[in-house]
Protein backbone atom coordinates (compact mmCIF):
# COMPACT_ATOMS: atom_id res chain seq x y z
CA UNK A 1 0.00 0.00 0.00
CA UNK A 2 2.91 2.60 1.10
CA UNK A 3 3.71 3.75 -2.51
CA UNK A 4 0.43 2.69 -3.91
CA UNK A 5 -1.72 5.16 -1.98
CA UNK A 6 1.06 7.99 -2.80
CA UNK A 7 0.18 7.02 -6.37
CA UNK A 8 -3.13 6.36 -6.81
CA UNK A 9 -4.92 8.87 -4.56
CA UNK A 10 -5.94 7.48 -1.57
CA UNK A 11 -3.37 8.84 0.09
CA UNK A 12 -5.83 12.14 0.53
CA UNK A 13 -8.86 9.99 0.79
CA UNK A 14 -8.53 8.10 3.76
CA UNK A 15 -7.40 9.26 7.47
CA UNK A 16 -4.01 9.20 8.47
CA UNK A 17 -5.04 6.60 11.32
CA UNK A 18 -6.27 4.17 8.66
CA UNK A 19 -3.04 4.50 6.67
CA UNK A 20 -0.33 3.95 9.56
CA UNK A 21 -2.35 1.04 10.76
CA UNK A 22 -3.14 -0.92 7.18
CA UNK A 23 0.93 -0.07 6.68
CA UNK A 24 1.80 -1.55 9.57
CA UNK A 25 2.77 -4.90 8.52
CA UNK A 26 4.86 -4.02 6.06
CA UNK A 27 6.67 -1.62 8.23
CA UNK A 28 7.71 -4.13 10.61
CA UNK A 29 8.78 -6.50 7.53
CA UNK A 30 11.08 -4.23 6.81
CA UNK A 31 12.45 -3.60 10.40
CA UNK A 32 12.70 -7.33 10.17
CA UNK A 33 15.00 -7.70 7.62
CA UNK A 34 17.08 -5.17 9.06
CA UNK A 35 17.01 -6.87 12.32
CA UNK A 36 18.09 -9.79 10.24
CA UNK A 37 20.99 -8.49 8.53
CA UNK A 38 22.23 -7.05 11.76
CA UNK A 39 21.86 -10.61 13.36
CA UNK A 40 24.44 -11.70 10.88
CA UNK A 41 26.44 -9.09 11.37
CA UNK A 42 27.07 -9.34 14.57
CA UNK A 43 26.74 -13.01 14.39
CA UNK A 44 29.95 -12.70 12.00
CA UNK A 45 31.64 -10.55 14.30
CA UNK A 46 31.32 -12.34 17.48
CA UNK A 47 29.51 -9.83 19.37
CA UNK A 48 27.71 -10.92 22.48
CA UNK A 49 24.04 -12.07 22.52
CA UNK A 50 22.63 -9.27 24.80
CA UNK A 51 24.17 -6.60 22.27
CA UNK A 52 23.10 -8.68 19.08
CA UNK A 53 19.54 -9.29 20.48
CA UNK A 54 19.73 -4.93 21.47
CA UNK A 55 20.73 -4.71 18.04
CA UNK A 56 18.02 -6.80 16.44
CA UNK A 57 15.36 -4.78 18.52
CA UNK A 58 16.53 -1.60 17.46
CA UNK A 59 16.44 -2.56 14.17
CA UNK A 60 13.01 -3.90 13.86
CA UNK A 61 11.83 -0.44 15.37
CA UNK A 62 13.97 1.76 13.64
CA UNK A 63 13.06 0.17 10.23
CA UNK A 64 9.24 1.03 11.32
CA UNK A 65 9.67 4.00 11.87
CA UNK A 66 11.27 5.14 9.30
CA UNK A 67 8.64 3.56 6.77
CA UNK A 68 6.19 4.97 8.16
CA UNK A 69 7.89 8.51 8.33
CA UNK A 70 8.41 8.11 4.60
CA UNK A 71 4.63 7.27 4.30
CA UNK A 72 3.85 9.69 6.54
CA UNK A 73 5.58 12.60 4.85
CA UNK A 74 4.23 11.10 1.32
CA UNK A 75 0.95 11.76 2.68
CA UNK A 76 1.36 15.25 4.30
CA UNK A 77 3.15 16.80 0.40
CA UNK A 78 0.51 15.55 -1.39
CA UNK A 79 -2.42 16.48 1.14
CA UNK A 80 -0.27 20.13 0.99
CA UNK A 81 -0.44 20.07 -2.77
CA UNK A 82 -4.21 19.12 -3.07
CA UNK A 83 -5.34 22.16 -0.48
CA UNK A 84 -3.13 24.06 -2.90
CA UNK A 85 -4.72 23.11 -5.78
CA UNK A 86 -1.61 21.80 -7.58
CA UNK A 87 -1.81 18.95 -9.86
CA UNK A 88 -1.35 15.73 -8.37
CA UNK A 89 0.29 12.37 -9.61
CA UNK A 90 -2.70 11.05 -10.66
CA UNK A 91 -3.74 13.84 -13.07
CA UNK A 92 -1.14 12.68 -15.45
Amino acid sequence: MCFAALLNGDATDRSVLEIVRDELPRSLGNGTVAALLVIAVSVLEGAPLTMTTGLALGAVALGAVLHQSVLLGGVALLRGRERLGGPSSVDG
